[in-house]
């Protein structure tokens, strides 16, 4: 064949020529992109990859039913039971549990040494109360208040007194009075006239209160 014809040939098939050039084309393009160790893929193409999927259980299998927790149990406090405690016992002591009581023995009397002087119990000592003095008897009335004797106005009084071991007064406290003025006279009568015979315990003489009633009186 003449170059002629084979170029009429090239020629004549322009389809052809555009797919071997296309071709050549993509070869050179993979061969550079290996060199360089780059692969760019084509756009829109996603590589999908099989992923198993579990099987169902059979039907005729039970399936394990949850285990439930139990519950929480807390140990129950029980006194243990008090243990009697047996008394020691010892080899030299007899024991005396079953000693025999003999009821009807005859009760000794208790034999008392005539030469021993049991103690006498405390007595107690003897008190005696404070008196007047029979020697100072008219000194035991106090002057009428010249008011109420003019009024013809007559009442009481009543006093306590303190009397010491000489017998005089020491101190006058008024329990009550008809009138101011009776009390007065039979305080300051009391202090300067009156006389007792001191009480006494055991007889020493000692100091004792006393209550006295003054009455006044007018007398026709």
């Amino acid at each position: 064949m003449t170059a002629d014809g084979f170029l009429a040939q090239k020629h004549g098939h322009p389809l052809a020529m555009t797919a071997a050039i296309a071709i050549n084309a993509a070869a050179v393009t993979a061969l550079m992109l290996a060199k360089t160790g780059v692969v760019h893929l084509p756009p829109d193409i996603f590589i999908a990859y099989p992923v198993p999927m579990p099987s169902p259980p059979p039907e005729h299998v039970e399936q394990p039913k949850p285990k439930q927790q139990a519950p929480e149990t807390r140990p129950v406090f029980q006194p243990k039971p008090i243990e009697k405690a047996e008394a020691p016992t010892r080899p030299d002591i007899a024991d005396t549990t079953e000693f025999p009581v003999k009821i009807d023995d005859p009760i000794r009397p208790i034999i008392v040494d005539p030469g021993l002087v049991l103690p006498k119990e405390p007595s107690k000592p003897v008190v005696v109360e404070a008196t007047p003095d029979s020697r100072f008897a008219g000194e035991f009335q106090p002057p009428y208040p010249s008011q109420l004797l003019r009024t013809g106005i007559e009442g009481k009084a009543v006093v306590k007194v303190l009397i010491g071991t000489d017998g005089r007064v020491k101190q006058v406290v008024i329990v009550s009075a008809d009138d101011p003025l009776f009390a007065d006279a039979s305080e300051r009568q009391a202090l300067r006239r009156w006389r007792f015979r001191p009480a006494t315990r055991d007889g020493v003489p000692i100091e004792s209160w006393k209550q006295m009633t003054v009455r006044f009186e007018i007398r026709a």
